[in-house]
């Protein structure tokens, strides 16, 4: 134990004349590549095009320090490449590729095309550089790829997450010298044949707060004598939250038959493992499946750092704790076979001193009462490196030390300290200096912490209506700022008010003014509304301001025209209480309709279901399966909304007229759960055969909806509680239906809960509203025989109407209910409603004197 730390220890005189050779013989290479435009090349990967095809001893490419952000490939064609870092920490070949995210070139790259660096030739080396993947911890994404024969590396990093090195090629011979390889889940796999030497393995605490993973997935074919080695490596301590297993069987689960099995081997010989990082079983099968018998999973002498035994009582039944016997079977020669690296490469495979790299410099975002937090490890453990984090006010301005510590001793390797947040508006810039006399000093990347003012906004408007007098129907969007050091100034266009109560309404000339608590501006309803005093168009911006922040702008654009806008009644009511039938009381000149489902089915009201299909409480009941789950193992669509699960609603116009039908009004929910629970509504005036639009957008519990969820099948509405929805079917316009033409929408909806019942979709009291020339009395409203004025009205109105000796006025709510009866005076023309006691509303007002019936809408405001 004390021989393996005391040569990590060991730099003096003999490590700085390699260093002073290995700069004499900068001439000697074949080829340099250089960022700063000083060598043959400026990325690796053209020089490794200009490389010549065939050769039979190393064609030596060096690299100055440097990061080159580029995908490296390395032909079959071409044998022999040498690639020469100026130094380990100087050289990075980096990439940011990962499983799912799209190509550019089409498609999206897998697993394996992810690899930053790829090796299809045989007998490459590489020294002194570093590959990496910025992924993070997933989804899979690789730093290196290795798919041929007699690979070498010496002193090199490979930094990544999940599957950070694939050796890709089964039997096929990969040796790794004094490198350091760190990731998180499987991040060393593959069926080749690898022997890692003297080599630092890192297990990272995982960002993503996940408790476990595994070092090795080797997936080693059958009637292959090794898989992989490690001899003398360091397994150091993490931070403590994530603990590992050696390695896990690729290959080797329920899905594979013994023909095609894996036979899964990995050895770690001497291996020194830091406190706490491997579980006390040590191994992990895949599955249930998994084969543990043709399975060599096994150890000899792995130590503490103090030197000690490993206690491996608790490991896996099926492992194997090695002989000094066994070890013979796994020497460099028996493993490689006739290739040595050691024959091949000069010097390749002495041991020598490692170097300062910082590896991982992270920060994470304090708060207001929290610090930022600021963690690296290093690479090699060097007992005596200073490190030092500096900080500066601007990027490129005067850094000055903000903490110094000095590694104690040539085992940890994991550092960190705090610092408190920047000010509201600030950023403040971090990197680490590492640094010990007779070694590179290495300077870390500079990290970004900021508290930048922000404004942020959801939502967008649709175009504004108004008739001349009142003011047009609200829209919403939500506003909010953060790290602001003033208040938020909202100032609408000409002719358009807004406001965060929708009761006070500010303009242009008197902007509102959000105030800042805390340096924030919690997200905030903001309504807007077209209130202009003449016709015309009216457009331009809705600006948001705050001191130091990027002012943002909304496009909002509308119309005031003279005529008051169409007023609606109820068509069409649903209650949905007892049964899917509309209520013939309410129908308006449209013929009698029952909804149909596709793909669900109502509650079956069982005990189990725990709701009744129909009741007073929740409507109708219904989900893809009759006890209320909508798991898509069971048939159902689950989390996401599908074309083929919807209820479907029609309204028939009779009588060959024309009609026009605006919004409708719906209450819904699903019971027992609020994951990715989703109403969508679309609407046609062929069946759906050749047409279809979502609704609009309009108004939910909390105000008008956002653009992001206003009921359109993208952008569907995300059910809460029990609520009311009112949706606009076509905008400010609504739909004309023909007389040959009819009205089908479909509710679309779905569910993420697990539960296997009780989760209902829930709807009552569905409303279609449309114009009020079309009412139910034997004559349509006329204007010289019936006025009502004030309207909109606060408290009293007055019916001009016909004088007759016996007449009575009657009013209805939207949902059709007579809410009010008055008696109007004999022989008057006028008669006074007094409306304090209903609630803000449409109403329907309408007149009879036996004989003529007369109706009118009203807004109660």
């Amino acid at each position: 134990m004390k021989h393996f730390f005391t040569l990590w220890q060991h730099v003096g005189a003999t490590w700085l004349l390699m260093l002073v050779t290995l700069a004499a013989h900068a001439q000697s290479y074949e080829v340099v590549v250089a960022k700063d435009g000083t060598g043959n090349f400026t990325t690796v990967q053209a020089a490794i095009n200009a490389a010549p095809t065939g050769r039979t001893t190393p064609y030596t490419i060096y690299i100055k320090n440097g990061k080159y952000k580029e995908k490296v490939t390395v032909p079959a064609t071409k044998p022999f490449l040498q690639l020469i870092g100026q130094s380990v920490a100087g050289v990075v070949l980096t990439g940011d590729d990962y499983n799912g995210k799209p190509n550019p070139a089409g498609g999206t790259f897998s697993a394996t095309t992810s690899a930053t660096v790829t090796i299809s030739g045989p007998d490459f080396s590489a020294l002194n550089i570093t590959f990496e993947n910025t992924t993070g911890d997933s989804p899979q994404a690789l730093a290196m790829r290795i798919t041929a024969d007699r690979v070498a590396f010496k002193n090199c990093r490979f930094l990544g997450g999940q599957d950070t090195v694939y050796t890709n090629t089964n039997n096929a011979r990969n040796y790794f010298k004094d490198c350091y390889i760190d990731g998180t889940v499987d991040f060393i796999y593959g069926g080749a044949r690898g022997l890692f030497e003297g080599c630092v393995i890192y297990p990272k605490t995982r960002r993503d707060g996940g408790s476990g993973g595994y070092i090795t997935a080797a997936n080693t074919p059958q009637n292959q004598a090794y898989g992989y080695v490690f001899r003398k490596c360091y397994i150091p301590a993490n931070r403590g939250t994530t603990t590992y297993t050696l390695g896990r069987p690729w290959g080797n689960d329920a899905s594979n038959t013994n023909a095609n099995r894996a036979h899964n081997k990995v050895v770690w010989l001497s291996t020194v493992i830091g406190p706490n990082v491997v579980k006390p079983e040590g191994w992990s099968s895949w599955d249930a499946g998994t084969n543990t018998s043709v399975i060599t999973y096994a150890e000899y002498k792995s130590r503490d750092t103090n030197g000690n035994l490993l206690d491996v009582s608790q490991r896996v039944p099926w492992s194997i704790q090695l002989t000094d016997a066994d070890t013979a079977t796994y020497t460099r020669a028996a493993m490689l076979g006739t290739w040595d690296p050691c024959a091949v490469y000069p010097n390749f495979c002495p041991s020598k001193a490692p170097e300062i790299a910082i590896t991982n410099f992270m920060a994470v975002k304090g708060t207001s009462t929290t610090p930022s937090a600021f963690t690296w490890n290093a690479s090699w453990p060097i007992a005596g490196v200073q490190y030092q984090v500096f900080r500066s006010a601007t990027r490129n301005g005067a850094y000055t030390p903000l903490y110094t510590t000095t590694a104690a001793n040539a085992i940890d390797v994991n550092f960190a300290t705090t610092d408190a947040v920047p000010a509201a508006g600030v950023s403040l810039f971090y990197y680490v200096r590492a640094s010990k006399a007779g070694l590179l000093t290495h300077l870390s990347d500079t990290l970004q912490i900021s508290r930048p003012t922000t404004i942020t906004t959801t939502g967008a408007f649709q175009p504004f209506l108004q008739g001349l007098g009142q003011p047009s129907t609200q829209q919403s969007v939500l506003v909010a700022g953060e790290n602001l050091t003033a208040g938020l100034v909202i100032t609408p266009p000409a002719g358009y008010q807004v406001s965060n109560n929708g009761t006070t309404w500010y303009t242009t000339t008197a902007p509102l003014t959000l105030p800042a608590t805390d340096n924030t501006v919690a997200s905030t309803i903001l309504r807007v509304r077209l209130n202009a005093s003449a016709t015309g168009t009216y457009s331009g911006n809705l600006t948001l301001a705050s001191t130091g922040a990027t002012t943002i702008t909304l496009s909002i654009n509308g119309i005031t025209q003279a005529a008051p806008l169409p007023q609606s009644g109820v068509v069409q009511w649903w209650p949905m209480t007892r049964n899917n039938q509309d209520s013939s009381a309410v129908r308006a000149a449209v013929q009698a309709s029952t909804p149909t489902f596709r793909k669900f089915v109502l509650s079956n009201g069982s005990a189990t279901a725990g709701v009744p299909p129909y009741s007073a409480q929740y409507g109708q009941a219904f989900a893809p399966l009759a006890e209320g789950s909508w798991l898509t193992s069971a048939g159902g669509n689950g989390s996401n909304l599908n074309r083929t699960y919807y209820e479907q609603f029609q309204v028939v116009p009779t009588g060959g007229i024309t009609m026009r039908v605006d919004s409708l009004l719906l209450t819904s929910y699903v019971t027992g759960s609020t994951s990715s629970t989703k109403l969508a509504v679309a609407w046609s005036r062929t069946g759906f055969s050749a047409d279809s639009a979502d609704v609009s957008g309009g108004w939910g519990p909390t105000g008008s909806l956002l653009s992001t969820a206003n009921g359109g099948f993208a952008t569907p509405i995300l059910l809460g509680s029990q609520s009311t929805y009112r949706l606009a079917f076509a905008g400010t316009s609504g739909v004309t239906l023909q007389p040959d033409q009819r009205l089908t929408f479909r509710l679309y909806y779905s569910c993420g809960s697990g539960s296997t019942s009780a989760r209902f979709a829930t709807l009552r009291n569905v409303v279609v509203k449309g114009g009020t020339t079309i009412i139910t009395a034997t004559r349509s409203a006329t204007a010289t025989l019936v006025q009502l004025y004030p309207n909109p009205v606060t408290n009293q109105a007055t019916l001009v109407h016909p004088a007759a000796a016996h007449s009575i006025v009657r009013i209805y709510s939207a949902l059709g209910q007579c809410v009010a009866t008055i008696a109007c005076t004999a022989g008057s023309q006028q008669t006074t409603l007094h409306l304090q006691a209903l609630a803000s509303g449409h109403y329907l007002v309408r007149y009879t004197d036996g004989k003529q019936h007369f109706s009118a809408t009203l807004q109660k405001q």
